[in-house]
């Protein structure tokens, strides 16, 4: 409104060369506010994934809550806008190459394969993953410490907790000799997890059966040849093809009386006897701390990467009902949840 006044009083000069002196500062006060107004402007956030699951639900849903201890109110002072792509690769690249595209402030990958794709498209707008694996074994950043690049995040590291899940397996159950890894022999991030478990199974004295597999086909064949031992159980590392076909390995596992040990809270509650990995709500609060970080000007490629802080134990006694195990009441006791 004072703009216009004084641009009217302008045009009631007489004055020629004052007269264009005033247009002159006039112009570049207007330029001066259109930048203000651009810096304060509400910054946007792009959450890239692959496919939502329980616990990229969660991860959401402590990201958001994790915003709002920090001061942040959706809609009014930061935008979330939510990419699913429904588990379909090519619209998972679109999704990252539309978010680049628009200048989004930041890019919230959930997952590796959403991480892949937000790096493909982006080597300038910062991104913050959430990752279970190994964020340098996977190629994402130089180190933990510095991560380099435009890139940081939070990893759960799940490859290194094989074996404190593996010792927990042995204390539900008490017989245990033998497990059964399947992994995909064509992803080298597959084998690499599977050797890992194999050293930490072999150092607490337990023989590892594996299962080489490349395709859906492999995998069944595979689980119809396993016969029913005492003391045998399958044991889950990171694999996306195995993971893709959790039903039909837990339906096989039940009808052979067989316990599982997977990754996480989410495959307890689809059928694993027994889950253990990060808490994925709190990765989520611990990516929004980075977030508000960048936005106040920290730069992604000197924020170290920030180890999940808190593991929880769950346990299906509807699974141990139906395949005959007695889970020891003091492993009960330490669950942080217990599905019944």
């Amino acid at each position: 409104m004072q703009l216009a006044l004084t641009l009217a009083k302008v045009g009631r000069m007489t004055n020629k060369p004052a007269k264009l002196l005033l247009v002159i500062i006039l112009f570049f006060m207007g330029l001066s506010g259109n930048e203000a107004q651009s810096d304060l402007k509400t910054p946007r956030i792009g959450i890239l994934i692959r496919e939502v699951d329980q616990s990229d639900s969660d991860s959401i849903s402590g990201f958001r809550a994790g915003l709002k201890e920090l001061g942040y109110q959706e809609g009014k002072n930061i935008l979330i806008e939510v990419h699913n792509a429904r588990g379909e690769r090519g619209v998972l690249q679109s999704a990252a190459i539309e978010l680049a595209r628009n200048k989004t402030d930041l890019i919230f990958a959930m997952g590796s394969s959403a991480t892949v794709a937000a790096m493909a498209a982006t080597k300038e707008i910062p991104i913050v993953f959430r990752t279970l694996l190994d964020p340098v074994a996977l190629g994402f950043v130089k180190s933990m410490e510095r991560p380099g690049g435009n890139v940081t995040g939070v990893a759960g590291l799940s490859v290194q907790q094989a074996e404190t899940r593996l010792k927990i397996l042995k204390e539900v159950v008490p017989t245990l000799r033998q497990v059964h890894i399947f992994y995909d022999i064509y992803n080298p991030l597959s084998r690499g997890h599977f050797a890992i478990a194999e050293v930490a199974a072999t150092r607490l004295g337990l023989h590892v059966a594996g299962h080489p597999i490349s395709n859906e086909k492999e995998l069944k064949d595979s689980l119809n040849r396993i016969k029913k031992r005492e003391g045998d159980a399958i044991y889950h590392v990171s694999d996306e093809l195995v993971q893709s076909q959790t039903d039909i390995i837990f339906s096989v596992a039940r009808q052979k009386k067989l316990p599982t040990m997977f990754g996480g809270s989410a495959w307890a509650a689809r059928g694993s006897l027994a889950g253990y990995g990060p808490n994925h709500f709190e990765m989520g609060r611990q990516a929004a701390s980075l977030v508000d970080k960048i936005l106040k000007g920290a730069r992604p490629e000197n924020l170290p990467i920030e180890r999940a802080k808190k593991f929880d134990l769950f346990i299906n006694l509807r699974t141990a009902s139906i395949i005959g195990i007695r889970v020891p009441p003091e492993v009960l006791s330490r669950a942080d949840n217990v599905i019944r």
